[in-house]
């Protein structure tokens, strides 16, 4: 709810309240007054609307208010570079910025399912997708300049060696978020595969005559 319906329900409440008493209830003047601001100021407080980050409350957070700022300037970023690839000629260059709008998607759908996250991921979701999309907007913009065919082929060739390592940061930063899920995968994988081989090599046996 915006500030605007909040003060009109608030405001309602309040003069209803002021003239019930006044002309309903024949209350003095004062007190009606008293209690009507009373009530504007509860149907206020009561009205404001939870801090959520998708499905997710986040009032009890420390700086809930800043986290979602920060959540809601991913959403921000993660559109821009998706609109940027859009009107990137190169497919090399193209391909590379949909990708990192891939993964940024990625760790913005986890971030909404665990904003405690989010303020461990500052530095990473100012800096690194900040700079993701300066360069790729910079890249945008010369391509528009119609500078001069050798100076982009250069710019071209460092734009592609700037989002190569992007994405592999931005995958380790998304991996990063589901390094326990992998780990416990990773070794029931290696379980499965022993109880796997344990089994064949006991069919082995048996069909030898040495069990």
């Amino acid at each position: 709810m915006n500030d605007s319906r909040r003060d009109f329900r608030a405001l309602l409440a309040a003069l209803i309240t002021f003239f019930g008493l006044l002309i309903g209830a024949k209350w003095h003047f004062l007190v009606a007054a008293i209690l009507a601001v009373g009530v504007y100021t509860g149907v206020y407080l009561i009205s404001k609307p939870k801090l959520m980050i998708g499905n997710t409350e986040i009032e009890a957070l420390e700086n809930a208010e800043e986290i979602k700022a920060i959540y809601q300037k991913l959403q921000i970023d993660q559109k821009k570079l998706t609109e940027a690839a859009a009107s990137i000629k190169d497919t090399s260059i193209k391909a590379k910025t949909n990708e990192l709008a891939k993964i940024t998607n990625d760790i913005e759908f986890y971030l909404e399912n665990n904003p405690k996250e989010i303020s461990k991921s500052r530095h990473f979701l100012d800096y690194y997708i900040g700079t993701a999309r300066e360069i790729v907007d910079n890249y945008n913009d010369l391509d528009r300049a119609n500078v001069s065919a050798d100076k982009f082929n250069d710019i071209k060739e460092k734009t592609k060696e700037s989002l190569d390592l992007l994405i592999k940061i931005f995958a380790s930063q998304r991996d990063a978020y589901h390094k326990d899920k992998i780990n416990k995968l990773e070794v029931e994988t290696d379980l499965l595969e022993q109880t796997i081989k344990l089994g064949g090599d006991i069919k082995w046996k048996r069909k030898n005559g040495d069990l």
